[in-house]
């Protein structure tokens, strides 16, 4: 918040000031003592009533009024910030693997599709000028959101992604990097890229992950792949007849590093690997400094006046004020 007149502070503080110093004036004037008392304990002490009281509430609320009411012309006012680019950065896809080989539980705290999804959202987050769409896939590979610059509702997108269930379980690599392909081709960013997530081998789809990446150069689109997965094996839960819901340790089909080296190296992009939720944020850093494009935005703000809300009240205090001095604080003339 600001003040548009902030010299009427200054106004005030003169105001108080002279208000203060007449008062001290009147009283000295008024009540300098004609008859000196050699002791006072043989004054009455008079006690204050109800009424004398409520006099000095009166001026209390006059003061507030009037404090109220510089406030008020200072014009006290809130900026809303809108920047606005005529630049385009760089419009990017995150191809995310949903086969229900994600669900593994390597990435404690998290699974290997929430850890996916916490770092894809953190992502978004910073990449404040780029256009980011959304693609998953297992068996098959379809758009989750076109691009957009709306990050809330991409964010969201993210959010409500679910593991696939049987019927369309698979890894359709060269599928996914052909969807991202095809939303990104018309593009007209400085850079286009792609950020393949997956944890599996290619076995599903009508397309070789390494011939759609060569599609996808053509296009100058970079692929950056990332492996998720702990070399050790994968933690799945499983409801055991005898022992109730364990944790077993399954020994999976190894990730083609060879492939997906090679879909990098094919678009001018890199390999990383993921094999916990710390290393995945880090990758993640990585990519976002290594995709930098400098934008120039011109800055707008938008201030709302507040004063009513200071203008008002003093406005009602001071209609308080006059009713209470010509009613029941009314002074005997």
């Amino acid at each position: 918040m600001r003040f548009a007149n902030p010299v009427y502070f200054f106004v005030f503080f003169v105001i108080m000031l002279i208000a203060y110093l007449c008062i001290n004036f009147w009283k000295k004037k008024l009540f300098n003592p004609n008859i000196i008392f050699s002791q006072v304990k043989f004054l009455k002490v008079n006690t204050f009533s109800l009424k004398e009281n409520l006099f000095k509430g009166l001026n209390l609320l006059k003061y507030i009024a009037i404090l109220l009411a510089i406030i008020a012309f200072a014009r006290p006012q809130k900026g809303n910030v809108y920047e606005y680019s005529n630049d385009q950065g760089i419009d990017i896809i995150m191809a995310l693997d949903t086969s229900s080989s994600m669900r593994s539980l390597d990435f404690r705290p998290l699974n290997r599709m929430e850890a996916a999804k916490k770092v894809t959202q953190d992502f978004i987050k910073e990449r404040k000028y780029d256009k980011i769409g959304l693609v998953v896939f297992a068996g098959l590979a379809f758009t989750q959101c076109p691009l957009t610059t709306d990050k809330d509702s991409l964010a969201e997108f993210v959010n409500n992604i679910q593991l696939s269930n049987t019927s369309l379980d698979g890894t359709a690599i060269g599928s996914a990097i052909m969807t991202s392909v095809n939303r990104l081709k018309d593009s007209e960013a400085k850079s286009k890229i792609v950020i393949l997530v997956t944890d599996g081998n290619n076995n599903s789809g009508e397309i070789d992950p390494v011939t759609a990446s060569k599609i996808a150069k053509e296009y100058n689109i970079k692929i950056y792949p990332i492996g998720v997965g702990n070399p050790n094996g994968a933690i799945y839960e499983v409801d055991d007849p005898f022992f109730g819901r364990r944790e077993v340790r399954v020994t999976e089909e190894a990730i083609n590093e060879k492939v997906l080296k090679e879909i990098a190296k094919n678009t001018g992009g890199q390999y990383f690997r993921a094999q916990d939720t710390k290393s995945f944020e880090n990758i993640m850093s990585q990519i976002d400094k290594l995709e930098k494009y400098k934008i120039e935005t011109t800055q707008f703000t938008n201030y709302n006046e507040l004063y009513k809300y200071f203008l008002i009240p003093s406005f009602i205090l001071l209609l308080l004020i006059i009713i209470l001095e010509n009613t029941c604080l009314r002074r005997l003339p």
